[in-house]
């Protein structure tokens, strides 16, 4: 779920989140489950038993059998593994994921909705990335993978071989003058006091002064040992970095480039493995607790560091687009949306895996659409499956979507949106759920109700999701006119974190929300007239 401004300042804003509104008494038929924190043997993460599926409610349509936990699983699991590396737009592993969302849909036997008649539906993007011959060399090694460059310009080259200098934790008492020619290395241990937004502030700006200091003494580039790499150090370089299949990417109008950082040098920043391999070759010491414990001894250590930043217009990201078409009313189409890209990796190598944001509400669509094309009757509209990248950089997606509809705007009658359903709550009773646009929005509809009121076979607990409304993919189907109904769980404390593992989600709640999101878009297809907005109500 997008949780940041816009893409120039790479950083997110977590608001708080507002009191249930109502509590439905109706039971949960989830079964508990008890989240397991680490990985198995084998590296994998572990799958807990997940009870047989709950049985269908009554009154509903009988396609919801189609959606069961297991399968919810399965799909989440291939999603948030490490071999996705964090389903960063535009990489390697996303490409893949849009594969799996394209073979998903063709076996299904819905009709393709993108580009050129396929499935897949393409938009521009203008890239900042690094060349492929970016590296530091040292003795033995060759550190051509995990590692960031922080502060660099667009068209950066440099290549620059010499001796290391040691610049202790780079302060001004510990870097020493005439630094040029030289590699100057600086070991951080100690990460920012604060975590979440204020410790990627305090990052930031830790980084931004490094480089202003070392340029003042002289150097043309610096290097980084992130003996912390785990802290807002190393988180913060998804965001205000670039790393190896990790661009910074931009909408051709979505303003300037990275832009380096003016008056500083660029910095090559390293994990802690490979950092402590460096310091090694410097002959520094480290205390027990990790840290730099005395000054360089091997003052002769020396290597080279080949630097190539490149811009070009010439990425692409993806959406994945089908239609199972409708009977009566089959020009007429309800969308059911979630966005499958996430935020990629650390440069530690460790995966953001996004299990909840957003692999769950993929899963989610997965099964809906199995459930609409094998599960029964067709509706009487159309049923369009949107599966979209750029969500977290921008909504771009989906607003591409929204310029360039494959599906007549006009003829689009509602939104189902999903994202993040997978941790809802940790009540094993009860599934705590937000939605926007509540009630007190002025775009609360009958669609929202609908679903609210259908929330109670599923013992589903309220509350309002309006601070999200303008943050995930149904905002840009709202903008438009669309009438929306989004579904979320909410932030906690795995939320873009590299803990944000598959085996910590409920699947057994993400059956009921599926289930409810899948019923809310029934309604609305199979309904005579379209879902109507009602402003701002007293209640739900």
């Amino acid at each position: 779920m997008l949780c940041r401004t816009p893409w120039w300042s790479w950083l997110w804003l977590c608001l708080p989140w507002l009191p249930a509104q109502e509590a439905p008494p109706a039971p949960n038929p989830a079964t508990p489950q008890t989240p397991a924190p680490t990985t198995t043997a084998d590296g994998k993460f572990p799958r807990p038993e997940l009870g047989a599926p709950a049985p269908v409610p009554e009154g509903a349509p009988p396609h919801l059998r189609l959606i069961d936990r297991d399968t919810l699983r399965n799909h989440t699991y291939w999603l948030a593994d490490d071999a996705r590396a964090g389903r960063y737009t535009t990489s390697k592993a996303q490409q893949e994921t849009v594969k799996y969302i394209t073979a998903h849909f063709q076996k299904l036997g819905l009709k393709p909705l993108g580009d050129k008649k396929g499935f897949v539906q393409s938009y521009p993007l203008l890239r900042v990335q690094l060349d492929a011959n970016t590296a530091l060399q040292f003795g033995e090694h060759k550190i051509s993978a995990n590692f960031a460059v922080f502060g660099a310009k667009d068209d950066e080259r440099l290549s620059l071989s010499g001796r290391f200098a040691w610049c202790g934790n780079g302060s001004a008492e510990q870097v020493p003058p005439n630094l040029g020619g030289r590699l100057p290395v600086v070991a951080l241990h100690k990460p920012p006091p604060m975590a979440g937004t204020s410790g990627d502030l305090q990052a930031v700006q830790r980084y931004r002064e490094l480089g202003k200091r070392l340029r003042s003494a002289g150097a043309t580039v610096g290097v980084v040992c992130l003996l912390a790499d785990h802290s807002s150090l190393g988180n913060t370089l998804n965001y205000h970095g670039l790393l190896p299949d990790h661009p910074k990417l931009r909408t051709p109008n979505g303003g300037g480039g990275s832009g380096g950082e003016g008056d500083a040098v660029p910095l090559f920043i390293l994990p802690a493995a490979s950092g402590r391999l460096l310091l090694a070759h410097l002959g520094v010491s480290l205390d027990q607790d990790g840290a730099p414990a005395g000054a360089q001894t091997e003052d002769k250590a020396s290597g080279k560091l080949s630097l190539t930043v490149k811009a070009d217009d010439k990425a692409l990201g993806s959406n994945v687009v089908a239609v199972l078409e409708g009977k009566s009313k089959k020009a007429e189409a309800v969308v059911f949306s979630a966005h499958h890209d996430h935020i990629g990796q650390r440069l530690d190598g460790d995966a953001f895996n996004g299990a909840d944001d957003n692999a769950s509400g993929t899963a989610g669509l997965l099964e809906i659409a199995e459930a609409f094309a094998k599960g029964g009757d067709r509706p009487e509209r159309s049923i369009v499956f949107l599966s979209v990248s750029g969500e977290e950089l921008g909504l771009w997606g989906s607003d591409w979507f929204g310029e360039h509809p494959t599906w007549p705007l006009d003829k689009i009658v509602a939104n189902v949106n999903i994202d993040m359903i997978g941790r809802a709550g940790t009540d094993p009773q009860r599934i705590d759920l937000q939605v926007t646009p509540s009630h007190l929005h002025e775009k609360f509809s009958t669609l929202v109700r609908e679903g609210v009121q259908l929330g109670k076979h599923f013992g589903i607990t309220w509350s309002s999701g309006d601070q999200y409304y303008h943050r995930s993919d149904h905002y840009n189907f709202a903008k438009r006119g669309v009438p929306v109904v989004f579904f979320c769980d909410g932030e906690h404390p795995d939320y873009h974190q590299v803990g944000d593992h598959p085996d910590r989600l409920d699947y057994a709640k993400m059956e009921a929300i599926a289930r409810l999101a899948f019923w809310s878009g029934w309604l609305a297809a199979q309904q005579k007239g379209r879902p109507q907005e009602l402003g701002a109500q007293a209640n739900w």
